[in-house]
């Protein structure tokens, strides 16, 4: 028995000697990962914050600084692109709040967001320094919801591309709307004209436009005279686009010069139909090209291109004319015609001139041409037949019609006709039945205020126009949408004749959204490090449904469960939310439950509800081999250090073991002398 116990006292004394390096436990360097990603969506246009929940896996990550890589079109205003979150303790989460924006022109797909970590970890016997990094991958949508309208000066030039003092010109500008949605009631004006020397021999400086339909692009010409005083140099003008109670601005510049020894082509006696064209129908462009310059143009080639499939060349429409000598001329001239896609809008088409100086056969020169070809659909387009009365453009005060509410009605009609007066014009309007929210159909969203839904026009000349303006109440219960209202025309042409025809007028009307909620369900006490859970119902009451509807916890804590993406929310829908809040200390705690969702309108509406909490310290009792272990740099040696290491617990278990064995040899030799003596 002694030399039992012999050598379980020789068992420790080896233990106690041994390195403890031996007994220290190397822990891992951890993975930081993306936890319960789903992907976020974001409108062209907008921007959005988004929060990641990031999870430390295998050891506890310290002094984490995440670093995002953004992928056009989705960029960040943020002014440093370091993000510091402390640190993230083994098999826990951390929010990450990244903010991030979509281009205006951004195309619906799926775009990367690559998040480089630094952190720095205990390794079993020392801190590792932050040398290590890893990287996610996450991505963010971007939808296909429509973009607001954005008009861009995409060229601007002049014929001739050097203007002389005294001379006539033609400024070409070529623009695109950059956005999805159509620009309507587009008003175009230049300023800065008279304080430069510039005069409009024909027309206005202001135009209107009906259209300029999203992504598509559209060109305007001006016929102006330089001053004979005119200064040499670059002179400043500024284009204003107005449309929907919005106010663009983009400067152009042009270029005065004196006369110099090269050639300068320029186009004269350019023709081109002023009509409305039906689809199928040719068409003919014609111009003289003229050389008013000193020297002769060489290797002159010229282009008409269209800017759209739906208008295509007939004939070739490429020509290489060769030479024209100083003071000549040649005529050039180009077939198209419209294809059955053609829609009722202007076409664009570029004349574009490139050639070549005698003296200085390296220096190419250009010159751009934009005519418009609008396209008329209808048997009669572009006959010069019957007069066609249109609705050429509408507007409604306020812009967003309400239900219950009266707006006014701006209408302007126009007859296209270029030589055909019509006259005795009735134009009545009606409205689409069942419009209304109760389903019972058959009644109007719409109802004419103090005048009849019917007036009287006596004539209208060739391209001329009449505006009338009419106030409508909008019933409360109208379906939130774009109702149609018709325009009846019944008039007669110079003839007698009698004619009858329809506008389609889109009316966008809007209804309330309206959230209500109940009250906030609380614990009155919480703890530190401990969840707590925060509740809340929610109803909608309004007539219209709330789009993407989104609840979320925020404040000064983590949270699990923290966001509950509704979806689309039916009128007269309830649900309930359930978050827990995890406080990080003690003392009164705020925070919000926060809805977010869209309108019938598209607009993100927020609706917020406050509560506290009465944070209070818990005692914490820390595992030694468990969970974040505490830095330690050195490992002490000798009993101290064995102590505070695992080997004690083998050690226990030996000596446990030992003593074991030894009482139950001891009670067993007991009853066989028990047995002898007996």
């Amino acid at each position: 028995m002694k030399r039992f116990l012999s050598l379980i006292l020789i068992f420790i004394l080896l233990l106690t000697s041994l390195p403890m390096a031996a007994w220290a436990e190397k822990y891992p360097q951890p993975t930081i990962v993306v936890e319960d990603m789903n992907i976020p969506t974001i409108d062209p246009g907008k921007k959005k914050t988004i929060t990641l929940n990031l999870k430390a896996i295998g050891n506890s990550a310290y002094d984490v600084v995440v670093t995002p890589e953004f992928t056009e079109p989705i960029t960040s205003d943020n002014f440093t692109t370091r993000i510091s979150l402390g640190n993230i303790n083994i098999n826990k989460t951390v929010p990450l709040k990244l903010e991030i924006k979509a281009s205006q022109d951004a195309l619906p797909a799926n775009y990367p967001i690559k998040l480089n970590f630094s952190y720095s970890y205990y390794n079993g016997d020392k801190i590792v320094p932050a040398v290590q990094t890893e990287s996610a991958i996450v991505y963010v949508r971007v939808s296909d919801r429509s973009s607001t309208p954005k008009l861009l000066i995409t060229e601007a030039n002049t014929n001739p591309k050097v203007i002389l003092p005294g001379q006539d010109f033609r400024l070409n500008i070529l623009y695109q709307n950059k956005g999805t949605m159509d620009a309507n009631n587009l008003k175009v004006r230049i300023e800065g004209l008279s304080s430069s020397g510039f005069y409009i021999t024909s027309g206005s400086d202001l135009r209107y436009v009906n259209r300029a339909r999203g992504g598509a692009i559209s060109s305007l010409n001006y016929d102006l005279r330089a001053a004979q005083n005119i200064a040499s140099g670059t002179h400043e003008l500024e284009v204003v686009f107005e449309h929907s109670g919005q106010v663009e601005r983009q400067k152009i510049y042009l270029v005065v010069g004196g006369s110099e020894a090269s050639p300068n082509l320029i186009m004269e006696n350019l023709e081109y139909p002023t009509s409305g064209l039906g689809p199928n129908k040719d068409f003919v462009i014609n111009f003289d090209l003229i050389n008013d310059g000193a020297l002769a143009a060489k290797n002159i080639i010229v282009k008409a291109e269209s800017t759209d499939p739906a208008i295509l060349p007939r004939t070739n429409n490429i020509v290489n004319l060769g030479t024209i000598n100083a003071g000549e001329s040649k005529n050039v001239s180009f077939s198209f015609f419209a294809t059955e896609d053609a829609e009722n809008r202007n076409y664009p088409i570029q004349i574009s001139v490139e050639y070549e100086d005698e003296l200085n056969k390296d220096e190419k020169y250009t010159l751009n041409q934009y005519v418009g070809m609008y396209v008329e659909e209808g048997p009669d387009a572009g006959m010069g037949g019957k007069p066609k009365l249109i609705i050429d453009k509408y507007s409604f005060e306020p812009q967003l019609v309400k239900a219950g509410e009266n707006f006014k009605m701006n209408l302007s009609f126009y007859n296209t006709n270029s030589s055909k007066t019509v006259k005795n014009i009735k134009i009545f309007l009606t409205a689409e039945p069942g419009s209304t929210t109760d389903g019972s159909g058959g009644g109007s969203a719409f109802t004419p205020v103090e005048s009849s839904n019917t007036f009287y026009i006596d004539s209208i000349p060739p391209k001329g126009r009449v505006e009338k303006t009419i106030t409508m109440f909008v019933v409360p219960d109208a379906i939130a949408k774009t109702h149609t209202i018709t325009a009846n025309f019944e008039y007669e042409d110079s003839e007698g004749n009698e004619l009858k025809d329809i506008e389609l007028i889109g009316v966008p009307v809007v209804q309330q959204s309206k959230l209500d909620t109940g009250e906030v369900g609380v614990f009155p006490e919480a703890y530190v490090g401990e969840s707590t859970p925060v509740s809340i119902e929610f109803y909608n009451t309004g007539k219209v449904t709330l789009y993407n509807l989104m609840v979320k916890l925020e404040g000064d804590f983590q949270t699990e469960s923290g966001q509950y993406y509704v979806g689309n929310f039916e009128s007269g829908s309830s649900d309930y939310f359930e978050g827990y809040v995890i406080p990080a200390q003690a003392g009164p705690l705020e925070g919000q439950i926060v809805f977010t969702y869209e309108d019938s309108t598209g607009q993100i509406q927020e609706v917020r509800k406050d509560f506290s909490l009465n944070v209070m310290e818990m005692p914490v009792f820390e595992d030694p081999w468990g969970g974040e272990m505490p830095p330690m740099v050195e490992k002490p040696a000798g009993i101290g250090g064995f102590l505070k290491s695992k080997g004690w617990i083998i050690a226990a278990l030996i000596i446990a073991l030992g003593i074991t064995f030894f009482y139950r040899r001891k009670k067993k030799l007991k009853e066989e002398e028990l047995t002898l003596d007996e």
